[in-house]
């Protein structure tokens, strides 16, 4: 009889120890949806359109504690008309009310001088208003997300920080970060107007890093792909040049040293280019190319975990959960 007891007890012990290890992993965990180069056609919005779209159902299934839009809510193929950056607007505000960070791409702003367009403008105008669209127009993305700070000189640098995780946008976009095809605004104050906006960027960086006391990890999100292949071969960018160039070299090398300086995992997310991967770059530092972009149609989930150093990050598509691929190569 006390032999039962004791192995009764142990068994008790042991399921005990499984439950708060259980519970303890959950509560160490956090899931954050990121979406990227989306919606660009009818199929991609319907996905994203409540209540019945199935991107619209996986993401509030998985009730994360943000979502994040890294650029290019829209086909560089349409025209940057008001109605559609308002349509557009309103269709992310409604996947996740409340709690969606948005940062923009060259299609919403950069691109749309495009002389293939229907309806071609003024890419500083365009960026004007947007900005005050997204982030001073109700209601606004972030509505529920508490604490969340933004950068003075350019409100579009957003950082979060929750249950010590802590989440950053940076407008970084491609075609050259917006020193290519200028084709509407003066060349001399759209390149000025990169240099303010890089200036402000590498000052955000600064920022964050001087409360890393306060996170255990980073995810930094923007929509330029910064490390492909084609950007990385290109020359040095100039004031004179309007062809492609590497405009991000120097944040190459700021977030390879924000990550060793802070001692932390760093995740660089980013969309742009159709490759759906993961990889690690360097010491504390990871890389993201979301899914998106027409080629993958489906959102990303990025899990946290800091009970796991190893492998702070876990990727996972909601749709294919078998990808993204592990290793970068575009």
């Amino acid at each position: 009889m006390i032999i039962s007891i004791n192995i009764w007890k142990k068994s008790c012990y042991s399921l005990a120890f499984l439950f708060l290890t259980t519970v303890s992993s959950t509560l160490s965990a956090q899931t954050v949806v990121v979406l990227a180069d989306t919606p660009y056609s009818d199929k991609e919005k319907h996905m994203l359109q409540g209540p019945n779209g199935l991107l619209f159902r996986l993401i509030n299934e998985v009730n994360p504690s943000v979502v994040m839009h890294l650029g290019d809510f829209k086909s560089g193929g349409k025209s940057c008309t008001d109605s559609l950056l308002n349509e557009h607007k309103a269709l992310l505000a409604q996947i996740y009310p409340g709690r969606v960070i948005y940062t923009p791409g060259d299609n919403d702003w950069t691109d749309c001088d495009r002389t293939s367009l229907v309806h071609s403008f003024n890419e500083l105008e365009r960026l004007e208003y947007l900005i005050t669209l997204m982030y001073q127009t109700p209601p606004l993305l972030t509505n529920d997300l508490s604490s969340l700070t933004s950068q003075a000189m350019q409100i579009e640098n957003k950082l979060w920080i929750n249950e010590r995780l802590a989440i950053s946008t940076l407008h970084l976009v491609g075609t050259s970060n917006g020193r290519v095809y200028i084709g509407m605004s003066d060349q001399n104050t759209a390149i000025e107007a990169v240099n303010k906006r890089d200036k402000a960027n590498l000052v955000w960086l600064k920022s964050i890093e001087a409360k890393a006391n306060e996170f255990d990890a980073l995810i930094i999100g923007f929509q330029a792909d910064i490390y492909q292949q084609k950007v990385l071969q290109s020359g040095d960018c100039d004031s004179t040049s309007l062809k492609t160039c590497d405009a991000f070299a120097d944040y190459r090398q700021a977030f390879k040293q924000l990550a060793k300086r802070i001692n932390k995992p760093v995740l660089i997310a980013h969309g742009d280019t159709g490759d759906f991967c993961f990889e690690k770059l360097d010491h504390n530092l990871w890389h993201l190319n979301a899914a998106g972009d027409f080629r993958y149609l489906d959102a990303t989930k990025v899990t946290f975990n800091k009970e796991s150093p190893e492998k702070p990050f876990i990727i996972n598509g909601l749709i294919n959960a078998n990808l993204p691929h592990i290793g970068c190569n575009n």
